[in-house]
């Protein structure tokens, strides 16, 4: 046996990586769920134990960075970078590297902290909007399940930013069994978003006038861009959970305050995107 310990977790959640900074717990990342980069952490006290503005506004892939590179600067994320598979047994778990050699971790306690859903997933469809990207609006809402919000952002595409120019993307939550029939598709997606569009009085680039002296418009006009696929999951604790649980000191709060110090939070994927509170 390589190492081994007296608790230890298994899960990828934003909410397994904060209940594993919050207890100081080694966790094993063993299916990551990595947050879709516009969705924004709710207000939490948490957010400031680990170098944020809780006035600030955060998107949860950020918090899910920092916390993984936190730990794992603690020693306490077990993930080996060369893993060809993963098993369980008998209070262990047993890593297959790529060279065909084996790491195993052994636990008097395993928190399997991440419930898989499998017959659900999130969808999230972008698309660059190519007529009437000067949107006001920062999102469109609907009751049903397919194209349920329309999230509206700051254009990143090159010599098509400024201006206030926006992208934006429509998230879906469907079953697994119907993530390849045609009513789920980009192409349907993109019709029905653009009749949300048009029903919430969005209309594409300004085309003149009308001989009524009434300003005309020609139509809205977005090309899908790519599509994400998120699996769901539920946590066993919520962040409020966690945070009203487990908000006593830890050793692990005075190496965050001195990582954040020393800047040393920069070698985080898209760090510059992070804000640190000092």
């Amino acid at each position: 046996m390589d190492l081994h310990f007296p608790k230890l977790i298994t899960g990828g959640s934003l909410e397994s990586l904060m209940y594993a900074y919050m207890t100081e717990t080694p966790i094993v990342i063993s299916q990551p769920y990595v947050p879709f980069e516009l969705d924004i952490m709710e207000e939490s006290p948490i957010l400031e134990l680990i170098g944020y503005d809780r006035n600030t506004e955060v998107k949860k892939v950020e918090v899910w960075d920092r916390l993984s590179f936190i730990l794992s600067m603690a020693g306490l994320v077990l993930m080996p970078n060369n893993v060809r598979a993963i098993k369980h047994a008998d209070n262990l778990i047993v890593f297959t590297l790529q060279d065909n050699t084996r790491m195993k971790i052994g636990y008097n306690t395993l928190i399997s902290f991440d419930k898989h859903i499998d017959e659900k997933l999130k969808i999230y469809d972008l698309f660059s909007i190519r007529s009437g990207s000067k949107v006001e609006l920062d999102e469109i809402n609907d009751d049903q399940e397919l194209v349920k919000k329309i999230i509206f952002y700051p254009c990143r595409r090159k010599n098509a930013g400024g201006n206030k120019r926006k992208d934006l993307v429509s998230l879906s939550e469907i079953d697994f069994e119907d993530l390849y029939i045609y009513e789920t598709s980009e192409s349907y997606i993109r019709l029905k978003t653009l009749a949300m569009m048009k029903e919430a009085g969005l209309r594409g680039k300004p085309n003149g006038y009308n001989k009524y002296g009434t300003r005309q418009f020609y139509a809205i006009n977005i090309d899908h861009s790519h599509r994400e696929i998120h699996k769901s999951y539920k946590p066993k604790y919520t962040i409020e959970e966690i945070y009203n649980k487990f908000n006593t000191e830890k050793e692990l709060w005075n190496l965050t305050r001195k990582l954040l110090h020393r800047k040393q939070i920069s070698t985080l994927r898209e760090s510059s995107r992070l804000q640190v509170v000092v």
